[in-house]
């Protein structure tokens, strides 16, 4: 298993720490008996871990090869299922027996980290999720109104789960050994559900249309954007009603402030569809 070559075209780079593969194992607290599911196992590093917890495994990977390395290394071990697929196509609920009590955990690949995690936050949602992402990733995911790091995705998280940061990880932990730096968060879905589904649809065209033009007013965003263009005087009513001064722009603008402002939106999107492939 260690001698595959990491493959660029799909963002591989393993984990080959032992410590940092425990820290992140024991992070994530299994019971005996809990279920958990493993993106992208790559070499199966963190899946022996993973099973030495007593925790019943369910491993999807997109690599044919190491796929089928994994299943012949545990096709004698009851606990530990491997899925050849792709985490963003898959159903995951179906691979559970339960999965809004479903532990998630993985190394993932720094390219599709967006994706995977609003995929995952997409009702009905595990119940915890820990992943190791890029460090700026992380600092987007966790920024506060205000910072030039706070953006569309500062928003989504902030508003279908609560998020922290757990600890960073050195590059030498890997192989091959990125260029970036890596921290691993942990984020846990609101449960119940803040947003109805017609609700989050209209809050990520706002914030997708915000964040697009993030160095612009927030009167002028709302009056002037192509996937807005509210009539001045609903924007203006729809402003103070907030007491939200039109001359903000969106970094200043609470999680809280875009549900507001997007109650006036029509349902332009289709429901259930969260802040994916949004600006930073």
């Amino acid at each position: 298993m260690n001698k595959h070559r990491a493959k660029r075209s799909l963002g591989q780079n393993f984990l080959v720490s032992a410590p940092v593969q425990r820290k992140i194992v024991a992070a994530c607290g299994l019971r005996e008996g809990e279920q958990v599911l493993e993106i992208g196992p790559g070499r199966g590093e963190l899946t022996r871990h993973l099973a030495a917890t007593g925790a019943r495994v369910v491993a999807v990977e997109l690599d044919d090869a190491l796929a089928a390395r994994l299943r012949a290394a545990y096709r004698d071990h009851p606990a530990v299922t491997i899925v050849h697929g792709d985490v963003l196509e898959e159903d995951l609920a179906a691979l559970t027996d339960c999965w809004p009590a479903t532990r998630v955990v993985g190394n993932i690949p720094y390219n599709i980290t967006t994706p995977i995690l609003f995929r995952l936050l997409r009702p009905p949602c595990p119940a915890d999720i820990v992943l190791m992402v890029q460090a700026e990733v992380a600092q987007r995911m966790l920024a506060a109104p205000g910072g030039k790091t706070y953006g569309a995705l500062s928003v989504g998280v902030a508003l279908h789960a609560r998020a922290s940061r757990l600890f960073p990880v050195p590059r030498g932990a890997f192989r091959p050994t990125p260029k970036v730096d890596s921290v691993v968060v942990r984020v846990v879905p609101r449960s119940p559900v803040a947003l109805a589904p017609a609700e989050a649809a209209r809050v990520r065209t706002l914030v997708r249309a915000a964040f697009s033009w993030r160095r612009k007013q927030i009167g002028t965003i709302l009056r002037s954007h192509p996937d807005l263009r509210l009539p001045p005087e609903k924007a203006t009513a729809t402003l103070q009603a907030r007491s939200l001064d039109p001359r903000l722009r969106p970094e200043q603008l609470a999680p809280a402030d875009f549900v507001a402002l997007s109650a006036v939106l029509p349902e332009a999107v289709p429901p259930g569809e969260l802040l994916e492939r949004q600006p930073a």
